[in-house]
């Protein structure tokens, strides 16, 4: 190592020992640099990393060439003295700054690059051919202004930040597109409807064999036979019922949509299921109403009728005349003919004081019947079924030879069998609930009533079905368990009038059913709920950053830099993603616009697209589930 000695502008002699020549100049043009102390030294550095960035690193040579043209030193010492100043500045700025200036001088240059490209041709190349060449040529001007010497030095130079500059320019359009990804990624992410679809994308996915669109069409033909009370979330599968219930138990602007969302529907299902009853079934749910108008109107109705039926000659009928006498001649047909009712009944009904002849007897048939009826139903009340079956037999067989040759008589009856006799079929309605009653015997009972008695059935039945359910105390009572039995599913189809009206019913009775079950798992409390809402707080943003939009090379260095979003931020874009995905999944309102849905869909689908071509998502959804690729 050899000694060489430097003298300065004001005399001072400086020895440094260096391996050559060239270092020792380095050396002392180092002990030499004066930077300004302070906040304008780090603004002094900073101009100058800009500056070398921008001149491709000859940002030295045009300083030093500007102090020799004014007469402050010679080119050489000054440009020693300018490199000395560059590498005094601490790398965290130099570096920054001089990629920052590149990139300006890039982006200040662009019209003019343009404007040669289509002059030359070259911007017809493909795009990566351009960008590698563009990376040659700045390589190459920077490599040569950083280098040290003569042209030899800078021609070395530039060689090889050209071949540098090269390789950068083939990578930089895919790290460019990979950065604005992410970008737009992480952008994404803090986008609320964004997050809902793909946490409703996600939750489709988990369901087997299911997608949005599949989901979205189930959900439409529900909302045909629920319309303004079903939504998206009753056509779902577990998943999807489990992010309703994530929502519920989520404090925040998701759980005020949901919860008093479900409770209000919860609330009304007493009545829905009553009015479809009443609507399937012909009923009227008021039943003090009902009985009042229908005793009226089938009354006003019949008149006609029994006027046509009492106008029969009976003695034109000998073989009737022959029955009557027969049953009435003793027993039970005697004891009712000859009762103080049937007496008083015949002068207050009929205006009869007294048995009238053959010819006019058909009023004393016709109360003689009825009164019959009372009797008969008496007995069943006491529980005295062999008085009812013997005073049925005699009945019946007079009314048989009544019908055989006065048709009008059967009509009449068919309108209107009299007042007592309705009420008694409505208090044969009300013991379908009872569970000695069979879905056979409802059928059979109303298969041998009139019309008129058949409608008081179901009246008597739809009322009981009410009262029943009105007397439950729970704040918020699943009104499907008194049905959903499969005796009483049975005995309330045969209630309906059709084939088709009962299909209809167990359609509606299979939705209100769901509707109870979300609003159980929702609104339960459930401690599972609670636990998958912390679970999915804590992957909480950065997991599905991840999971969306980085690829399997970059994924490792991500989490930590995004992990760093706060809990504040993240509880917030949680919140409203929340509030968006409770709109669209529980607004019966969303359900009939069909373009939103179809919108939310979509955007569902171009969300979780990627993930339908990974098999194996475990480790972010925080589930093992191993998902099929595309069909």
């Amino acid at each position: 190592m050899a000694t060489f000695e430097f003298q300065t502008a004001k005399g001072e002699t400086y020895e440094i020992d260096a391996p050559s020549a060239s270092d020792a100049q380095a050396a002392f043009a180092r002990s030499q640099v004066s930077k300004p102390a302070g906040l304008l030294g780090m603004v002094d550095d900073v101009v100058r990393s800009l500056a070398s960035g921008i001149t491709f690193g000859y940002a030295d040579e045009l300083a030093a060439k500007a102090g020799s043209l004014f007469g402050s030193g010679t080119y050489e010492d000054n440009l020693r003295q300018e490199r000395a100043r560059d590498e005094a500045i601490s790398p965290a700025i130099r570096l920054p700054g001089e990629i920052a200036g590149g990139v300006g001088g890039a982006v200040a240059a662009a019209p003019f690059a343009g404007l040669l490209g289509a002059v030359s041709g070259a911007s017809r190349l493909p795009f990566l051919a351009r960008s590698i060449g563009i990376g040659a040529g700045t390589g190459a001007a920077y490599g040569s202004g950083a280098a040290d010497g003569g042209l030899a030095d800078r021609m070395q130079g530039a060689a090889g930040g050209a071949i540098g500059g090269a390789a950068v320019g083939a990578t930089a359009p895919y790290v460019m597109q990979g950065a604005a990804n992410i970008g737009k990624g992480i952008l994404g992410t803090f986008d609320p409807t964004r997050r809902a679809a793909a946490d409703f994308g996600r939750a489709v996915m988990r369901d087997a064999d299911d997608t949005p669109v599949s989901l979205a069409a189930r959900a439409a033909d529900l909302a045909q036979d629920r319309p303004g009370v079903a939504s998206l979330a009753d056509a779902g599968g577990e998943n999807v019922r489990g992010l309703v219930e994530r929502i519920a138990q989520s404090p925040g602007a998701g759980r005020t949509k949901v919860v008093p969302a479900l409770i209000e529907r919860q609330q009304g299902q007493l009545d829905r299921l009553s009015d479809e009853l009443s609507r399937l079934t012909g009923a009227n749910r008021n039943l003090t109403e009902t009985v009042e108008q229908k005793i009226a109107e089938r009354k006003g109705a019949s008149k006609p009728l029994y006027d046509e039926a009492y106008s029969f000659d009976v003695s034109t009928s000998p073989a009737l005349v022959q029955t009557f006498q027969e049953a009435t001649a003793s027993g039970w047909g005697k004891k009712i003919l000859e009762s103080p009712e049937l007496k008083l009944t015949l002068q207050s009904e009929y205006g009869l004081q007294g048995m009238p002849g053959k010819e006019v007897m058909m009023p004393v048939i016709d109360a003689w019947k009825k009164q019959a009826d009372d009797v008969i139903e008496s007995a069943r009340r006491a529980g005295n079924g062999n008085i009812a079956r013997v005073v049925s037999g005699v009945r019946d067989k007079v009314v048989a030879a009544v019908d055989a040759v006065n048709p009008a008589y059967a009509q009449a009856r068919n309108a209107w069998a009299g007042p007592s006799r309705y009420l008694d079929a409505i208090e044969e309605g009300r013991s379908l609930i009872t569970r000695n009653v069979t879905a056979d015997e409802v059928k059979a009972t109303l298969a041998k009533l009139s019309d008129v008695d058949r409608e008081a059935y179901r009246i008597g039945a739809v009322n009981a079905i009410r009262a029943q359910m009105e007397n439950d105390a729970a704040k918020l009572p699943d009104m499907t368990k008194y049905l959903n039995s499969r005796a009483m599913r049975q005995k309330v189809a045969a209630l309906m009038p059709t084939d088709d009206l009962a299909k209809k019913w167990s359609r509606v009775f299979d939705a209100e059913s769901g509707f109870s079950t979300l609003s159980r798992q929702a609104l339960g409390n459930s401690a599972t709920a609670r636990r998958l809402a912390e679970q999915d707080a804590a992957a909480g943003i950065p997991g599905e950053m991840i999971l969306d939009v980085l690829s399997a090379p970059v994924r490792k260095g991500i989490p930590a830099a995004v992990g760093a979003v706060s809990r504040g931020v993240r509880d917030t874009v949680r919140s409203r993603s929340d509030k968006v995905l409770a709109d669209m999944l529980l607004s019966p309102a969303r359900l009939q616009d069909r373009d939103a849905i179809g919108r939310f869909i979509k955007r569902t689908e171009s969300v979780t697209a990627p993930l339908k071509k990974r098999t194996k998502i475990g480790g972010i959804l925080g589930t093992n589930a191993t998902l099929e690729g595309d069909r």
